[in-house]
C-alpha cells in the first residue's frame, strides 16, 4: 500500500518576496519637491539574495536611483526550485515610486 504523509522535501515552486523595504526619499529630492519613480532590475540568487541591480528607467534624472539600488539589495526572496534545486531568476523587476505625503 503506497504511503501517505507529510512530504518534507524541496517541491518545485517560483521565488517569493520574503523581505521588501521601502527606499529613503533623497534628500535632496524631498527639499525641492521631487517627485518622481524608478524600475530597478535585479537577479535573485539561488540563496535569496539580490545581486546585479541596476537602473533601467528614472524619472525625473537619476535622483532616485541610488537609494532605490540600495533598498532592492536588502531584499530577500524564497528562491525559486526547479526540480528539487534552487535556483537563480534572472531580469526581475522593481518599481519604486516617491510621493511625498499631504501635511
Amino acid at each position: 500500500m503506497p504511503q501517505r504523509g507529510i512530504n518534507l522535501g524541496a517541491t518545485d515552486g517560483d521565488y517569493l518576496p520574503i523581505v521588501k523595504v521601502q527606499p529613503n526619499y533623497p534628500r535632496r529630492a524631498q527639499q525641492q519637491g521631487i517627485e518622481g519613480y524608478a524600475i530597478v532590475q535585479f537577479d535573485v540568487g539561488a540563496d535569496g539574495s539580490v545581486r546585479n541591480a541596476h537602473i533601467i528607467e528614472s524619472a525625473p534624472g537619476s535622483i532616485f536611483n541610488a537609494a532605490s539600488i540600495k533598498a532592492a539589495l536588502c531584499f530577500r526572496y524564497k528562491p525559486r526550485v526547479d526540480n528539487g534545486i534552487e535556483v537563480t531568476v534572472f531580469g526581475v523587476e522593481n518599481k519604486f515610486t516617491y510621493k511625498l505625503s499631504m501635511r
